[in-house]
C-alpha cells in the first residue's frame, strides 16, 4: 500500500509542479521552478512505514533564472512565500477545506498589473468557501475586497494605539485614492479609484 501510495504522490508532484509554475508565471514570477520531491524514507529493514505511507515529501523552490531549486521554507523571502501559497491556494480551491487564509506581505515587490492579478486571485478563492484576510498597500488589491478596512496607528494618552475601521463606499473611494495618489488627492484620482471598484 505504502509503494502504491508513493506511486501516486510521484504522479501528481509532477502534475501540481506544472500547475503551480503556470501560476506563479500570472503572478509575475517568470522564472519561477516548483520541484516536489517524494523520497521514501527507509532503515535497515526498508522502507519506513508511517500511518500516512513512507514518503517524506519536500518543496523545493527557486525564483531566478539558473538557480537551482532549494527548499522552499529556507530560501522564499516572505513576498515570494506569500504568491507561493497564493498560486497552492488557487490551484488547490475546490479541495482545500481550510475556512481563513490570512496573506500578509503578498505584494511584496509588485505593482501595476501584477497587483491586479494578485487582487482577483485573492477574490476567487473567497468564492471557493474560504474567507480571505489580507494586509496590502496596494490599491489594485484592495480594490477587489468585498470589505475594506481601514488600519492606522497613533498615540493616545502616551501610548501607541490601532484604529481599526470598516470602510463605507465613499471611505473606500478616499482609501483607494489616498493609495494611489499619497497626501495630495486630485479630483482625477478620485475618478481613478471609483472606477477601479466599479471593475471588481
Amino acid at each position: 500500500l505504502a509503494q502504491a501510495l508513493s506511486r501516486k504522490r510521484t504522479k501528481a508532484a509532477g502534475e501540481l509542479e506544472k500547475r503551480l509554475e503556470r501560476e506563479l508565471k500570472d503572478l509575475r514570477m517568470e522564472h519561477a521552478r516548483v520541484r516536489i520531491a517524494v523520497e521514501q524514507e527507509t532503515g535497515a529493514d526498508g522502507p519506513q512505514l508511517t500511518s500516512t505511507g513512507s514518503d517524506r515529501v519536500e518543496f523545493l523552490f527557486s525564483s531566478n533564472l539558473g538557480e537551482a531549486p532549494q527548499p522552499l521554507a529556507k530560501i522564499a523571502s516572505g513576498g515570494e512565500l506569500s504568491r507561493v501559497m497564493l498560486a497552492m491556494k488557487t490551484v488547490l480551491a475546490e479541495q482545500d477545506r481550510v475556512p481563513v487564509l490570512v496573506f500578509d506581505e503578498v505584494d511584496a515587490g509588485i505593482g501595476g498589473a501584477v497587483s491586479e492579478v494578485v487582487g482577483k486571485r485573492l477574490r476567487e478563492l473567497s468564492r471557493h468557501g474560504h474567507q480571505v484576510f489580507c494586509i496590502t498597500h496596494l490599491a489594485p488589491i484592495a480594490a477587489q475586497a468585498q470589505r475594506h478596512f481601514s488600519v492606522a496607528k497613533g498615540a493616545k494618552s502616551g501610548r501607541t494605539v490601532t484604529q481599526v475601521e470598516q470602510l463605507d463606499k465613499a471611505g473606500r473611494v478616499e482609501e483607494v485614492a489616498r493609495m494611489l495618489g499619497g497626501e495630495k488627492i486630485t479630483p482625477t484620482i478620485r475618478s481613478t479609484a471609483a472606477e477601479m471598484l466599479k471593475q471588481k
